[in-house]
């Protein structure tokens, strides 16, 4: 009963604060935007007391299943981007992350007919595995938000609309810059991310070709390489490297997309 309600309480709290920032981010109401940080703030509490609540009463542990990782990731997103209000001016990025959030935490709340873990993979691999995963793919949620916010706030500034949203999205530099960190974090987390889920595959016994879920990863990262690399040594910088970063992004959520399909057909 506590799991049921913590999640739908989670679930709501996202929507709402969800709509607060959209309501912020078209109208620039102040009061707006502090009452939906204050309601995400509430809704990562929750979701907190989800985790906890289930974990109690089934023993799951973030590497039990796709389930819980989804879960995980989706209030290390919401955490994430809330210790990063506290450095930046980032509160209209909350209509794009509050949506990726609520969307990813439902995923875990829906997806409960999961295979269990296989006992060949069942070693300190796999926490290693799903954790850097998880981190990787908050590190990318949130590049993945500021690219955005890169692209919109660079076209208002070409039609010369300097008012209203303009004024309420970071300058360009502050956006590009954060967005590169994030980017060097999330690389070496999902590069390590693929080489072990190699490992965990051999364990299993799967052939070596590559499926979807592992051409989609290896896109990504060659992605994230790639903006990586022409950021240092080419000098991109801008919407090239918010378009490559979104890119990525959307390979990744590929994998995770993957990742469920296959523990549906378990």
């Amino acid at each position: 009963m506590i799991v049921t309600l913590t999640f739908l309480a989670a679930a709501a709290l996202y929507s709402i604060a969800g709509a607060l920032y959209l309501v912020f981010a078209v109208r620039g109401a102040e009061d707006l935007g502090r009452w939906a940080t204050r309601l995400l703030g509430a809704a990562v509490v929750a979701h907190i007391v989800f985790l906890g609540a289930d974990y109690a009463v089934g023993g799951n542990l973030p590497t039990a299943d796709i389930r819980q990782m989804l879960a995980t990731t989706s209030a290390l997103i919401a955490i994430g981007y809330l210790l990063a209000l506290r450095r930046y001016r980032l509160a209209v990025l909350g209509a794009f992350i509050t949506p990726v959030t609520l969307l990813l935490f439902l995923g875990a709340g829906f997806q409960r007919n999961v295979a269990a873990v296989p006992e060949p993979v069942r070693s300190a691999l796999l926490p290693v595995h799903v954790g850097v995963n998880i981190l990787g793919v908050v590190a990318f949620a949130l590049a993945f938000a500021v690219a955005l916010a890169y692209l919109i706030q660079e076209s208002l500034l070409r039609k010369k609309q300097l008012g209203g949203l303009f004024q309420r999205l970071p300058p360009l530099d502050v956006l590009d810059s954060l967005g590169f960190q994030l980017v060097t974090i999330g690389f070496p987390l999902l590069t390590v991310g693929i080489i072990t889920g190699a490992v965990v595959a051999a364990r299993l016994g799967e052939h070596p070709s590559f499926n979807v879920s592992r051409l989609t990863a290896m896109l990504a990262w060659l992605f994230f390489a790639g903006v990586l690399f022409l950021r240092v040594l080419a000098g991109w910088r801008g919407r090239r490297a918010a378009i490559g970063t979104m890119l990525g992004f959307a390979c990744a959520v590929v994998v995770l997309v993957g990742y469920v399909l296959r523990a549906e057909a378990l």
